[in-house]
């Protein structure tokens, strides 16, 4: 006789009971267990991996900035270089024979002196990385050297700059009057006269820009007015 017991009773055990009776008992797998010097590790390393990322991005932002830099201020050297060809070129077309072989001397003379500061590194500190050099930053007291008409607009734009920067037209003017007293001995009659052409210029440009400036606020206060009288039309008292 067999030794199952195919009773009804057998039907109503536990699915678990029957699988042990039955020899299939399951082996269920223990739920992970959550290592707390784990997850401390696991938030550490998102925390490195944050700064790296923030680090990353820094130094990127640097390099871009000192690209931008440095493509402004070779922008910058290419439009004083072209405003010194233009410029040296109107000045030689007025020269007479005489001060053409004087300025071909004076330009041979400065390239080979470029040239040795090229080979010898430039040990007067005069070049484009010295007081004035593109990029620099000149304190008020520092050594200003200007050996060419490039250095003298290139410095003359950098105290334009900062005049700009300020604001202040009393100081401007002060300025301006104090180099040009500074440079009387060198300047002679031809040049004091396209100086005073140059501030004619700008003082008839200032003129007008004030005259359209009044112009403009008396449109506006005629187009208040009107607009007024059309409102007082419309909601009578």
């Amino acid at each position: 006789m067999s030794d199952w017991d195919d009773s009804d009773d057998d039907w109503d055990k536990s699915d678990d009971e029957l699988d042990k009776r039955l020899g299939l008992t399951k082996i269920h797998d223990a739920p992970p267990a959550f290592d707390d010097e784990d997850e401390d590790l696991t938030v550490k390393e998102k925390e490195r991996d944050a700064k790296a990322s923030a680090q990353l991005n820094k130094q990127k932002g640097s390099a871009l900035a000192k690209k931008k830099a440095a493509e402004a201020a070779a922008k910058d050297e290419l439009e004083l270089a072209k405003k010194a060809m233009q410029l040296e070129a109107e000045m030689e077309a007025n020269m007479t024979a005489e001060e053409r072989r004087l300025l071909e001397r004076e330009r041979q003379e400065a390239d080979a002196m470029a040239m040795a500061d090229d080979l010898f590194g430039g040990v007067d500190n005069a070049g484009p990385s010295g007081p004035g050099g593109p990029g620099s930053v000149m304190m008020s007291g520092d050594k200003v050297v200007m050996k060419d008409l490039k250095d003298h607009l290139r410095h003359a734009k950098k105290v334009g700059e900062c005049i700009q920067g300020h604001g202040k037209i009393n100081l401007c003017a002060e300025f301006l009057k104090e180099v040009i007293s500074q440079c009387k001995d060198v300047l002679d009659d031809d040049a004091i006269t396209d100086v005073i052409k140059t501030c004619n210029v700008i003082k008839n440009e200032k003129v007008q820009q004030s005259k359209r400036k009044v112009k403009g606020q008396a449109q506006k206060s005629k187009k208040v007015d009107k607009q007024a009288k059309k409102e007082g039309i419309g909601n009578p008292q």
